[in-house]
């Protein structure tokens, strides 16, 4: 696999895991810290918008054995459990609305306070637009999404994509984005947080977000190793919550696919409390199993093309 030549120089039988920049990579920052060259596993980082592919290729040796992925990604491409079987939740949502006006705080209680005004969304297509339009549905408020600027409602949530938030500069009255990319905009352009998607939509639970799947022909021949690595990933997710940045930022250096690249997390960011923000929790998929079927009904409600359904067979009950 070329994307994987450059970083990855272990043995073919080394077990491959694919993981995305940003929360799912903070997520596996400490298997990849505590990584070495003859632990059997290939840990590999790559750019967020192409994790799908390394699941995708016609020749199957060519896929990851591991793959880290959003759940909406993840049904959509390998729901039917043909393939891949879904192993846990890693992340449990990343999403925050950031203003330069933070005198509302938006809760459960208030969120109709929305109701005319502009939300910038980021990847309004995508996980984090489809959970906005989705906890918006679960309260009844209204939302449209704007085609251009003179479409204001004042009866519903206007909600405008963007790409940049650096383009909008504060003009719009509030924008949803990821951690850790929301405290770059609270630490150095003025934004104040004003409202959890994730408290929102599930309370202290949060939702799904990034699933870890594995492929059925490894579980068939080697469930064994391939329960020793989800122990690695577990205790991972554990030694996230104490890591400096420092330390996640460098593990992930290490093992971006194309050694050309970076890693988009900012060290001096990755504080305690960011870190909480990202919503990092490993849960096995026999104990995620009714909160994922539950979300991505919501996500469907909002957009069935975009996501698939998690068949039965599409989840491995370890221990």
């Amino acid at each position: 696999m070329l994307i994987g030549s450059v970083a990855c120089k272990k043995e073919k039988s080394d077990i491959t895991v694919y993981m995305p920049d940003g929360a799912p990579a903070i997520a596996l920052a400490g298997a990849m810290h505590a990584d070495t060259e003859n632990d059997g596993v290939c840990y590999q980082v790559v750019k967020a918008d192409t994790i799908a592919s390394v699941v995708a290729y016609e020749n199957d040796g060519d896929n990851a054995d591991i793959c880290i992925m959003p759940i909406s990604s993840a049904s959509k491409l390998l729901g039917s459990g043909e393939r891949y079987a879904l192993v846990a939740t890693l992340t449990h949502g990343n999403l925050y609305l950031i203003s330069k006006n933070g005198e509302t705080q938006y809760t459960s209680e208030n969120l109709s306070a929305l109701l005319g005004k502009t939300v910038g969304v980021l990847q309004i297509n995508a996980v984090p637009g489809l959970t906005l339009k989705a906890t918006l549905k679960k309260y009844g408020i209204a939302y449209a999404e704007m085609k251009n600027a003179s479409e204001v409602r004042s009866d519903a949530v206007n909600l405008k994509a963007i790409t940049d938030i650096t383009a909008e500069d504060g003009r719009l009255d509030a924008y949803l984005v990821a951690e850790p990319a929301a405290s770059v905009q609270t630490s150095k352009n003025g934004y104040e947080f004003v409202g959890d998607l994730q408290a929102l939509y599930g309370g202290e639970k949060g939702y799904p977000q990034a699933v870890a799947v594995v492929k059925n022909s490894l579980v068939q021949t080697d469930s064994e190793r391939v329960k020793v690595v989800l122990e690695k990933i577990e205790s991972s997710c554990a030694w996230a919550q104490t890591a400096s940045g420092d330390e996640i930022v460098a593990a992930v250096n290490e093992h971006m696919a194309d050694s050309a690249q970076t890693t988009s997390l900012k060290a001096p960011l990755l504080s305690a409390e960011v870190i909480r923000r990202c919503g990092v929790r490993f849960e096995k998929a026999k104990d995620a199993k009714e909160d994922i079927n539950a979300f991505l009904s919501h996500l469907k409600a909002v957009n069935e093309n975009v996501v698939g359904v998690a068949l039965d067979t599409f989840y491995w009950d370890w221990e």
